[in-house]
């Protein structure tokens, strides 16, 4: 039999064998599929509650334009001041609108300054969101006064003729008249903000799963190292090759590295499984080249502790941080874990790309041994 084949069939039976291979692959599912029953995608589908409290007279046309706005993502609900006060302390509702008793006036004045009133609780998180689209509203509201005063002061029209002009200034445009926003993919599909939450979700785990595997790399490349400073391997050596030695056992320590992560990847919806081998083969590479240098290897505990942070902020998981600072979008494009997550929302190239600089180094590691022979 090969001598490789017979050097990964004893490691795999040894890792396998140890109860420290069956705990970590173990760990990883049971991390990532804990995560994903706490921060369940479909949870995103429960609107926010948000109450409003109308003054005695007046204000029949906002609350219909509120209305207009609630959906998917946030619910208005009409109440009386002590009702919301109640709901958003209770944390049942996230925060509430109090409009003042001359609310319909002060629309009509244009007197906007301080116009409601927001209460918000301890767990209150999307109030801004909830203070920008009752601004629209009332911005709509007052826009045709704003516009009859600027055709009065800027001559454009006089006061017989604005009678006439009136009727146009509150005519409410049909869709193909108005400027819309939507979001779309690159294709041109159209993209659900539900959808786009969805993804969030699935980036967060996806990229959880890539942090642990690669610290479990690191791992296996100071074992990797160990193991071939040991006397037995160091007198191998010379007759095999130190590239050839470790590729088998390199093997073996990959393949229940990749079964956990491709376990943990099934509690993420529409995420590519396979795209974990592309990713593994690259820091196997990276495993290899840091195996053959003892001491690249002995420095990597001291490294350990940065790997998580450096992992999440130079990658899209969380935030993407070359959105605020432009300078860092090269390096988060092509790290890793961002080519990674990437792969895993379907993109091949990314995938090929990994998996090209990986057999690369591969390659790079095994020419010193080949030169020599």
């Amino acid at each position: 039999m090969n001598l490789g084949l017979i050097l990964f069939s004893q490691s795999l039976r040894a890792r396998l064998a140890g109860k420290t291979v069956w705990l970590l692959a173990a760990f990883l599912p049971l991390l990532i599929w804990g995560a994903a029953r706490l921060l369940p995608p479909q949870e995103v589908s429960t609107p926010v509650q948000v109450g409003v409290v109308l003054p005695e007279a007046g204000g029949e046309d906002f609350w219909q334009r509120l209305e207009k706005r609630s959906g998917l993502v946030v619910t208005f609900h009409r109440a009386d001041r002590a009702r919301a006060e109640r709901q958003v302390a209770a944390g049942q509702w996230d925060c509430a609108l109090v409009l003042p008793p001359d609310f319909e006036t002060r629309l009509k004045q244009s007197s906007v300054e301080e116009l409601f009133t927001l209460l918000i609780g301890p767990g209150s998180a999307v109030y801004p969101m909830v203070r920008e689209t009752v601004s629209a509203c009332v911005a709509e509201a007052i826009s045709p006064g704003m516009a009859e005063d600027y055709l009065l002061d800027s001559g454009i029209a006089d006061a017989g003729a604005l009678d006439g002009l009136r009727p146009r200034l509150h005519e409410v445009l049909l869709d193909q008249d108005r400027v819309l926003v939507s979001m779309e993919t690159a294709d041109g599909r159209p993209l659900d903000p539900l959808v786009l939450a969805d993804s969030g979700v699935s980036r967060l785990l996806t990229g959880l799963t890539a942090i642990v595997l690669l610290i479990w790399v690191i791992l296996t490349a100071m074992d990797l190292g160990r193991w071939l400073d040991s006397p037995a391997v160091r007198r191998l050596v010379p007759l095999r090759g130190r590239v050839a030695l470790l590729l088998p056992r390199l093997g073996a320590e990959l393949l229940p590295i990749f079964c956990s992560g491709a376990l943990a990847l099934l509690a993420v919806e529409n995420c590519c499984i396979l795209a974990l081998a592309p990713y593994l083969l690259f820091w196997g590479g990276v495993a290899l080249v840091l195996a053959l240098h003892r001491p690249l290897w002995i420095s990597l505990p001291s490294l350990m502790p940065f790997v998580p942070v450096l992992g999440i902020l130079l990658s899209p998981v969380l935030l993407d941080l070359s959105l605020i600072f432009p300078a860092l979008g090269p390096l988060v494009r092509w790290n890793p874990l961002t080519l990674c997550l990437r792969a895993c929302g379907g993109s091949w190239q990314d995938g090929l790309l990994l998996a090209g600089a990986g057999g690369a180094m591969l390659v790079l590691a095994a020419l010193p041994d080949r030169i020599r022979t």
